[in-house]
């Protein structure tokens, strides 16, 4: 996959910093989307969620903007029946048409 590139040819490194309440232990994110923990597990199994803080998930943190990530993956699977592999798909194109769509905007701004 190439990376991004300015216009000198470098890639593009984009940073955020979070601060200590913008993140979410496993436990907090079940509660709030009411969703079990193997659920989270097995979206971190299937990539579609990169924990932070250890290899337990007892121990994994998300940033908190992952919520809607998680939540659409979940009504998807609840509400119309996707499977987990398909609904993880699904967000991250969603996702990327947002992204390509912001950049297509920026473009013709120029």
């Amino acid at each position: 996959m190439n990376e991004p590139r300015n216009g000198w040819g470098e890639g593009v490194l984009r940073a955020e910093f979070l601060a200590e309440d913008d993140w979410l232990r496993v436990d907090e994110i079940c509660v709030r989307l009411s969703v079990e923990r193997q659920w989270i597990v097995e979206l971190v199994e299937l990539g579609a969620l990169e924990p932070r803080g250890g290899n337990e998930p007892a121990s994994w943190v998300f940033p908190r903007r992952e919520l809607p990530r998680v939540l659409a993956m979940t009504r998807l699977v609840s509400d119309l029946g996707v499977n987990l592999t398909g609904a993880a798909i699904i967000v991250e194109l969603v996702e990327e048409r947002r992204r390509l769509l912001g950049r297509l905007a920026a473009l013709s701004a120029r």
